[in-house]
């Protein structure tokens, strides 16, 4: 009998499914706790993961949130607010009950609820309610529906021809004066057929540490001064959690040739991303990319279609760009890059 290979071995030979799906939750918060979901224990939020299937490796907290590198990607909490961001075959939508129990616990409601993912390179073996996009924005209406909120809206940005299209659903109950108070953006980079060479940084070798691998490949160097949560996998891969003040940035990395894949996220509020992309971009030497911005009204970055020219950028020739309205109170810009091809010698 021929034995059923392990999910690593498949992973070897098949891919690993590296673009994340993300889940972001804002609450309405609760007058008189400034503590709210971080209240709740390491061992309480692995609960929530347990329906996901996914595990905490390591947790670091400072003043403002606290950050939790995962066996597939990343968990922010900060009072009223979670941002879960998960690879593989997770079933990161299974997480929300969870979350809105721990919630209601404190007396919090939701306000606003994004999912976000891009295409994927694999989608064939995802598992409910991730068949599709379709199944997603269905799961997802369904569950407010019983639970006594309203619908949100889905939305598809990229060429319907393109293989890197980004998807996005946003159920916002938000007030006015809630948004003005409380705006944010968030800046992200997917990067797929990645250099070689910048991908042998992230294989386990022998006596080199996290750390060293961080600074080695020029991690370090994207957003100093910050506390860098890092963690190399064996045989191969890469995660890290930075934390600079009240503002995240995360870093995944699937570097086998047949699916590699890098992701960049982060919440820092810059009014232009155009020169922390180009050190991104510099730093992995992608063959394509996705970017995207997504920003409230009243975001520092303005319109997130002027956060960034996709046309300075030397080597890459843009795709798509798309603007796109995400609810009464949220845009988000996404564009597609591929790398130019080398002039021959």
């Amino acid at each position: 009998m021929t034995p059923i290979p392990t999910i690593a071995q498949s992973n070897a030979i098949l891919g690993f499914e590296g673009p994340e799906k993300k889940l972001e939750i804002r609450f309405t918060p609760v007058k008189g706790d400034s503590v709210g979901l971080r209240s709740y224990s390491q061992c309480e939020w692995q609960e929530v993961l347990n329906s996901v299937n996914c595990t905490i490796i390591s947790a670091t907290v400072n003043d403002h949130f606290s950050s939790y590198v995962l066996s597939e990607s990343s968990l922010f909490v900060y009072p009223y607010q979670i941002l879960l961001k998960t690879c593989g075959t997770t079933t990161l939508l299974l997480a929300i009950p969870g979350i809105e129990k721990l919630a209601k616990a404190i007396g919090a409601t939701i306000e606003l609820i994004t999912f976000a993912r891009k295409s994927l390179n694999f989608p064939e073996r995802q598992l409910y309610p991730h068949n599709s996009f379709d199944d997603e924005v269905a799961y997802l209406n369904k569950y407010f529906n019983e639970n006594g909120h309203k619908h949100g809206n889905g939305h598809t940005l990229g060429n319907p021809t393109d293989k890197d299209q980004w998807f996005i659903y946003v159920a916002d109950f938000r007030q006015p004066e809630r948004v003005s108070s409380a705006s944010q953006q968030v800046f992200e980079v997917m990067m797929h057929d990645l250099d070689p060479v910048v991908m042998q940084h992230f294989y386990h070798k022998e006596g080199v540490t996290a750390k060293q691998t961080t600074i080695n490949s020029g991690i370090s160097t994207l957003l100093k001064d910050s506390v860098i949560d890092d963690f190399q996998f064996e045989p191969c891969g890469y995660s890290m959690n930075g934390l600079r003040d009240e503002h995240y940035w995360t870093i995944h990395i699937t570097p086998e040739p047949h699916c590699s894949y890098v992701s960049f996220e982060t919440n820092k509020p810059f009014a232009s991303y155009s020169y922390l992309l180009h050190k991104v971009l510099n730093v992995f030497n992608p063959g394509r990319a996705t970017i995207t911005v997504v920003a409230d009204a009243g975001a520092p970055c303005g319109n997130p279609a002027d956060t960034f020219n996709p046309h300075s950028m030397g080597k890459y020739t843009v795709r798509s760009h798309t603007l796109q309205e995400i609810s009464s109170h949220a845009y988000v810009a996404a564009c597609n890059i591929v790398r130019n091809p080398t002039p021959p010698a």
